[in-house]
């Protein structure tokens, strides 16, 4: 039926558009389509296969064929919990997860309020010798963490520290790069709301919690939760300090499930199992932040 019958069918003066059901895609949009949908397939293949892979026997694990679920000889398909469990046993899941939750929480908070309070110093005061301190600072950062962990482990043996959740959070408790980051992000922020506060009488210090911050949040999730998941997932430097089994983190439990793999192949399901569980907290908390996180990092890239 033409657009004129319809129009006349249904009273309609004014001529009725009809939209194409299908739009026309260009070329350029199915190729970056097409290379998107290519590293999306790179980067979550390997998760995929480990998923698939927790579920799995020993000899299947080793199969050349890849099959996305469990499958027996005869075509049917199966799922091994006991892996799960075992590596839950294994790692004492419960424990080592409080250890890795309090040594995360903790350095993450006062992290995140030392370094804004550096960073916020750097650009508001003005004393002496301060573009100086920030440089030198910045040139820490070329320095490579494998360097310092010697003159750290030397630091908090003098503490009194060694062997203890302390060990893990003390020497993370300042970043160079949040202070940079913040820094940054408080010289965007316009003067004139901190400026009438201190004709009102309100301090550097007030100014700065009561004003700047609340300004800052959305820059303060992104870094909470990158500093949050880098203690998560740290691994040298608790492999040097800690000793004691009750102290250890879910990083260093999965690294010594993984040791204790490499001498069996009947324990290889054990280990995929193993750091399932141990990645799927950051998977969570990475899936409810993940608007907080682009909305920070857009901000970052605005205003820094």
């Amino acid at each position: 039926m033409s657009e004129t019958k319809l129009n006349k069918q249904l009273n309609i003066t004014k001529p009725l558009k009809l939209k194409p059901v299908f739009r026309k895609v260009s070329p350029d949009r199915i190729l970056l389509y097409g290379f998107l949908i290519l590293i999306a397939v790179i980067l979550l293949g390997p998760f995929i296969w480990l998923v698939s892979a927790s579920f799995k026997e020993s000899k299947d694990i080793f199969s050349t064929t890849f099959t996305l679920f469990p499958q027996r000889e005869d075509g049917s398909i199966y799922f091994s919990f006991e892996n799960y469990t075992g590596a839950i046993e294994y790692l004492q899941f419960g424990s080592l997860f409080v250890n890795t939750l309090i040594v995360s929480v903790v350095t993450t908070i006062i992290n995140l309020f030392f370094n804004s309070l550096a960073g916020y110093s750097f650009a508001r005061l003005k004393f002496k010798g301060r573009d100086l301190i920030f440089k030198l600072m910045l040139t820490s950062m070329m320095v490579p963490g494998t360097v310092l962990l010697v003159p750290n482990m030397i630091i908090i043996n003098k503490l009194g520290l060694y062997d203890s959740l302390g060990a893990l959070m003390v020497p993370f408790l300042m970043s160079v790069y949040n202070i940079f980051l913040m820094r940054q992000h408080f010289l965007s922020l316009p003067r004139e709301l901190e400026e009438s506060a201190i004709i009102d009488g309100a301090g550097w210090f007030t100014v700065f919690w009561k004003i700047a911050m609340p300004l800052a949040k959305p820059i303060c999730v992104v870094l909470g939760i990158f500093t949050f998941m880098w203690n998560y997932n740290n691994f040298l430097w608790p492999l040097v300090v800690i000793n004691s089994p009750e102290n250890y983190t879910l990083a260093l439990g999965l690294g010594a499930l993984i040791s204790a793999s490499n001498t069996s192949a009947e324990n290889y399901p054990l280990m995929i199992a193993g750091a399932v569980v141990v990645s799927l907290p950051l998977i969570i908390i990475f899936a409810l932040f993940q608007k907080h996180i682009m909305k920070g990092i857009n901000v970052g890239g605005v205003k820094g």
